[in-house]
């Protein structure tokens, strides 16, 4: 099976202590996209309060799974800014410089879609099935990440799992490389 991950948002920060911008509060929402691509002719089946993995009936070329979600990231990052004060405000600014944040995100699974790609009767036909496929209502993890200026690398861990009451376990484990645009 091969994964995948994208994740879309926006996010404030806010300086946890008066004199200094050294530990912040980062908050926000994002859109979590996560993409399963399964392999040697197998598609997701719900079959009541269980999804199973299936062999699909003819040659399957390509089957895809994917989850939608709606999620609010907390972090706390840590790291030097750079203060600039002006006549009515001072501002702190992150660019060109070291952070790290550890935190966590909960939100909603907001879609659940299958797309198969198969011949039938030597037609080609692509398939588009949503359905709740007993995927988890709520999800929640944590996660950490280190960079300097707008790129960081990120690892996080959904302790949420993907489906609910299944016989395997599906928790997603992601890694990559995040950009803020401050």
């Amino acid at each position: 099976m091969g994964l995948g991950f994208f994740e879309l948002g926006w996010n404030w920060k806010t300086g946890l202590f008066k004199e200094s911008n050294f530990a912040r509060v980062k908050y926000g929402f994002s859109f979590q996209w996560n993409k399963y691509d399964l392999k040697d002719n197998k598609f997701f089946v719900q079959n009541g309060n269980t999804t199973t993995i299936e062999t699909f009936p003819s040659d399957l070329k390509q089957a895809k799974f994917r989850t939608t979600n709606l999620v609010f990231p907390l972090y706390f990052e840590f790291g030097p800014s750079k203060k600039v004060e002006k006549k009515d405000r001072i501002r702190y600014y992150t660019q060109d410089q070291f952070k790290f944040g550890i935190g966590g995100y909960g939100g909603i699974n907001l879609s659940a879609k299958q797309k198969l790609w198969y011949k039938e009767d030597g037609k080609r036909v692509k398939q588009k099935i949503q359905q709740d496929y007993n995927v988890n209502p709520f999800v929640y993890g944590v996660g950490a990440y280190v960079g300097v200026g707008d790129i960081s690398l990120y690892a996080k861990y959904d302790l949420s799992e993907t489906f609910k009451s299944n016989t395997f376990k599906q928790n997603n484990i992601s890694l990559g490389v995040r950009i803020d645009l401050d």
